[in-house]
């Protein structure tokens, strides 16, 4: 037993014993040392310590949302409506963000438990992580099913009917959130009036809904039996009109817009020379209307294979600024009539282009008679302007145009993922003077996978199965030699 005792005493001494004691307590420091950083790290506000990593900055809050909660004057209670353990973590980190705002309040509801308190807001039901903003005596109530939406409708069908479940892959809970803010810390909803009895193509119902979203309440007119434009008509708007004002209408709207008016406008195709008095609203805001339809010869520049679905080029300005910022947006313009330019420089009319054809592009004046879309001699050809704003310094006056009345419905700005909505949204916001209520774009969560072929998935499959641990046994067995040898 002494002998035992005095050889492990001995081995306590040797060489080996020692390097081996260091490296442990090396280990042991640097472990302590790491856990010491990490609980460090972890008492830091989330601010500091958390970046948000995802290319379309799902785990962020826009510019303009920024903006927006910085500007309030006004204390806001964001009510998140959710059980607990029933917390959706996307729509708890936006929250998150807007509660480090001074005038911004979250705080967290049980439905389950104060069954009774959303029901002083709302008649809805009431689902798990909904929203209720509140600000005085005004609120809005945001639904789950608001905060998202799906952009796959196979996808959709398939997860609802193998699994129960919603295939959810777009956020848009930031845009209706912020809306709801401005809402609820407004005293003044702006109105905004659109023009019927002129053959008008008439504004869909999400369109409609997008525009009350932005806090934008719209109703209809007819000119012919009013005496003017309504007192409180903040933006005129016709959309698509085939038919021309009558000379009493053209007289209503220039009165309207002489006191400072804002007039919105999205054409439609119509002969040349057949609505003078629309033409002429046109040019008092420094625009020519060209007619006919855009079509492009570059590939650029359209729709693979419609060269009449035109892929502009966006200009700067603040309608457009959220859209051209980071890596930018597309918009696709169907049935696109050109405008040209004619403000000259010293006209009243500042005009800017919003939208721009490329200089291969040309006009088809005649369309209805029209055998094909090829280029001819005496087409007129580009660049022309598909989207303006102009504002007159004389009167204050604004105007937005859109050389198409159907780019903002589903159809079409569905293909470019909303950006011809976010942008027509823009541009009525601006005509509203209410910058700062720009729309904020939606967040896809669908992730970009990387596609192999067959034979390189099968040499990824040897390399990883075979070779790596071909070389780490190979490693191994070097070292071990090596260390035999000394």
């Amino acid at each position: 037993m002494k002998q035992f005792v005095r050889r492990l005493r001995a081995s306590f001494r040797t060489r080996s014993w020692r390097a081996g004691a260091y490296s442990v307590f090396a280990a042991v420091l640097v472990v302590a040392m790491g856990a010491v950083a990490v609980l460090a790290v972890s008492a830091l506000p989330a601010s500091m310590n958390q970046w948000d990593m995802t290319k379309n900055g799902l785990y962020s809050i826009s510019e303009g949302t920024q903006q927006v909660l910085a500007g309030l004057d006004r204390d806001v209670t964001i009510y998140w409506l959710v059980q607990e353990d029933h917390e959706n973590v996307t729509v708890q980190q936006m929250l998150y963000k807007y509660a480090q705002y001074d005038h911004v309040t979250v705080t967290e509801v049980d439905p389950v438990r104060y069954p009774g308190f959303a029901a002083g807001y709302t008649d809805e039901e009431i689902t798990d992580n909904s929203l209720l903003a509140v600000c005085g005596e005004r609120s809005l109530y945001i639904p789950y099913a608001d905060v998202w939406t799906y952009s796959d409708y196979e996808q959709y069908a398939y997860y609802l009917n193998n699994y129960g479940e919603e295939y959810l892959d777009v956020f848009t809970g930031e845009e209706k959130l912020t809306s709801a803010v401005l809402y609820v810390t407004s005293d003044v909803q702006p109105v905004m009036y659109y023009l019927t009895g002129h053959g008008e193509t008439g504004v869909s119902e999400s369109v409609l809904n997008a525009l009350a979203m932005q806090n934008i309440s719209t109703r209809s007119l007819n000119l012919l039996t009013e005496k003017a434009v309504p007192a409180d008509c903040d933006v005129l708007a016709l959309f698509g009109a085939v038919s021309d004002l009558t000379d009493r209408e053209a007289e209503m709207v220039r009165a309207y817009l002489k006191d400072g008016g804002q007039l919105l406008l999205t054409t439609a195709y119509t002969p040349a020379g057949e609505t003078p008095n629309l033409e002429a609203l046109l040019a008092d805001f420094g625009l020519d209307l060209v007619g006919g339809y855009v079509m492009e010869s570059d590939s650029r520049y359209y729709n693979y294979g419609y060269i009449d679905l035109i892929l502009p080029t966006l200009g700067q300005h603040a309608i457009t600024a959220p859209l051209t910022a980071g890596e930018g947006h597309a918009v696709i313009m169907p049935d696109a009539q050109a405008l040209t330019d004619a403000s000259g420089e010293a006209g009243p009319a500042s005009v800017t282009a919003l939208l721009t054809s490329s200089s291969t592009s040309y006009v088809k004046l005649d369309v209805e008679g029209a055998d094909n879309y090829d280029r001819r001699d005496g087409d007129p050809e580009g660049p022309f302007i598909l989207a303006a704003a102009s504002e007159r310094s004389d009167t204050g006056a604004r105007l937005v145009v859109f050389g198409s009345t159907r780019f903002m419905e589903a159809d079409f700005s569905d293909m470019v993922s909303g950006t011809n909505l976010d942008l027509f949204l823009n541009g009525a916001d601006w005509l509203c003077r209410q910058e700062q209520s720009i729309s904020i774009h939606p967040k896809t969560l669908t992730g970009e996978y990387l596609s192999f072929t067959d034979s390189a998935a099968n040499a990824l499959k040897v390399a990883l199965t075979v070779v790596v641990p071909v070389l780490f046994l190979a490693a191994g067995v070097c070292i071990f030699v090596r260390r035999r040898r000394r």
